[in-house]
């Protein structure tokens, strides 16, 4: 719809556009020679910038030319009433002459926003401790200060049909792939939703439709994992509205790096890695092994090992796998209490309501002593892991392993890890493989391990960057 010359015309029709909301708002000013129209949302822009680089400036203006009068940088003109009513909703003032069509879009936005602060679900031992807020600009404006060069790129998105949603995708230009950044910028264009509010909710609606319990991507608040991946020549996206960002293309090994690998030795960094990726097998494996061996095997095990078994299970009422489910559901329902409840509570929960159940339901002979330590053993080895994704992956595949060892034994765990092994190796990620061989030359260096800077010469193979070399002369050798 084209603006009509007249005011008050353009601000029924205006108002007419937005529902008659309670908080659009018109001024009139002007001079002997001008006068003007303001149109704006009073919860959205800053009375202040309004009256000092919009509103004196016009007043003061001896010229045609609203542009040179204004001290705004983000201005633009239309004579849509539909482009001006967008522009009132992102926090725009909108001004019309008298007797002019033309229609004058300034942004005086009032920005409320949370400061930035260290991660909160990422904890940092060494390095940067700045983290992203919910401020889209805010959050561009750190990773430009971090990867200071021309060669980052930043595209906008608008998704979702009656949200509209700022969408921003960063990688640099030089590094990441032309093949993976089509498909995803296509998977980005495809997306057909109302309204989209987490990368959470991104990542499901731009992933590989093959159901899989891993995640594909990698989300994080942390500024140097960002800066590194970007390095890596991979891709990010940030949502407004959302203090997290999402990484692609990213391999299996990529959830259980940490930055704090690289800010310690490589040989102490190798061992956390390592320890990692053992804790993620525990996690998974270790109450359907307790299962298997008591219900199956016992005489796997050492004579006096399988005599503290017997014992502790003397006189318990509930068979192994309902004993193992019980304890892992038990933990789930105190994770999940710890979390909602109010912090200083919730740690008093946690604490006190573990020890209570856990005491009660041994006196009571309902679980052994034994299970109690092996899902207290389980729970602690899915928390080590730094992806808050791949953590929950390692307590639900618990129980598919409970299951099987239950019915199979041993036999069963081998049958599991084969079946994820299988899985695993058939999943790629935006065309890439996820699940890449781990003992592979270069790719051992940072995958089961963290190898030394120096001898870390290529960037990961899951980026295919269009440079693969990270370090040509790390010693800065001239000869």
């Amino acid at each position: 719809m084209i603006a009509d010359r007249n005011l008050d015309t353009n601000e029924k029709l205006l108002r007419e556009l937005l529902f008659n909301s309670s908080d659009f708002k018109s001024s009139n000013f002007g001079t002997s020679v001008r006068s003007y129209r303001l149109f704006y949302l009073d919860t959205m822009i800053d009375d202040a910038q309004v009256q000092e680089h919009i509103i004196r400036p016009l007043l003061n203006n001896t010229t045609d030319c609203i542009r040179e009068a204004v001290s705004i940088l983000d201005y633009s003109e239309t004579e849509l009433l539909s482009a001006a009513a967008n522009a009132l909703i992102e926090g725009k003032t909108v001004v019309q002459i008298k007797g002019e069509s033309k229609l004058y879009l300034l942004r005086a936005e009032l920005i409320k926003e949370r400061s930035v602060n260290i991660p909160m679900n990422e904890r940092v031992l060494r390095g940067s401790h700045k983290a992203l807020n919910e401020n889209l600009n805010t959050n561009l404006n750190m990773i430009r200060q971090q990867v200071a060069t021309p060669d980052l790129v930043i595209k906008n998105h608008q998704i979702g049909r009656r949200s509209n949603t700022k969408v921003a995708m960063l990688y640099l230009q030089s590094l990441a792939n032309e093949v993976v950044l089509q498909e995803f910028e296509r998977r980005i264009d495809n997306i057909d939703i109302d309204y989209i509010e987490s990368p959470g909710l991104f990542q499901e609606l731009i992933q590989d439709k093959k159901f899989s319990l891993f995640p594909k991507m990698l989300i994080t608040e942390r500024m140097d994992r960002i800066k590194s991946y970007l390095m890596d020549g991979k891709i990010a996206l940030i949502v407004d509205g959302a203090p997290d960002c999402v990484i692609v293309p990213v391999s299996f090994w990529a959830f259980f790096q940490s930055p704090d690998d690289y800010q310690v030795g490589w040989l102490f960094g190798s061992v956390l890695r390592f320890l990692r990726i053992i804790c993620f097998i525990i996690a998974i494996s270790l109450p359907g092994a307790y299962v298997a061996l008591v219900t199956f095997d016992p005489r796997v095990l050492p004579l006096d090992l399988a005599l503290t078994l017997q014992s502790s299970m003397q006189f318990v009422s509930m068979p192994p796998i309902l004993e193992a489910i019980t304890m892992l559901v038990i933990l789930e329902v105190l994770k999940e209490a710890t979390v909602r409840l109010p912090n200083p509570i919730g740690q008093t929960i946690g604490v006190v309501g573990g020890i209570v159940i856990g005491t009660v339901v041994v006196q009571s002979n309902l679980i052994s002593n034994m299970m109690v330590v092996i899902i207290a053993l389980t729970g602690i080895a899915s928390f080590i892991i730094p992806s808050y994704e791949m953590s929950n992956t390692a307590r639900l595949l618990a129980y598919p392993f409970i299951f099987m060892a239950a019915f199979f034994g041993l036999i069963g765990l081998e049958i599991s890890f084969l079946l994820i092994l299988t899985h695993l190796s058939r999943m790629n990620t935006m065309g890439i493989p996820y699940f890449y061989a781990a003992f592979n030359g270069e790719t051992l260096k940072d995958t089961l391990f963290r190898a030394p800077i120096k001898s870390m010469k290529k960037r990961p193979v899951e980026s295919l960057a269009k440079d693969e070399t990270r370090v040509s002369n790390p010693k800065g050798d001239t000869n």
